[in-house]
């Protein structure tokens, strides 16, 4: 399954915004995942660019699901740093 980045990106900021308080780390995160995206583009195989398009490939919708609740733990945790590194 592909979504553009700005799907994915509604989709993840969707699930963060369930939890409390969290406006300013779902700014954070999209922030930080347009730059992953652009510092991956080529490197990482779920990175697409198709017709000029950008898109992200998922396996299903849960997958939305487990970006975000991944991120939340790495706040947390102090972790947004390794975060990013295994995504």
């Amino acid at each position: 399954m592909k979504l553009t980045i700005d799907e994915l990106i509604e989709n993840v900021k969707d699930e963060l915004l369930c939890y409390e308080d969290m406006e300013q780390a779902t700014q954070r995160w999209e922030n930080e995942f347009r730059s992953w995206v652009e510092e991956n583009k080529g490197k990482n195989k779920d990175i697409v660019v198709e017709h000029g398009r950008t898109f992200f490939k998922i396996s299903d919708e849960e997958e939305v699901f487990e970006i975000a609740n991944s991120y939340m733990d790495a706040i947390e945790e102090g972790s947004v740093k390794q975060y990013w590194e295994k995504f």
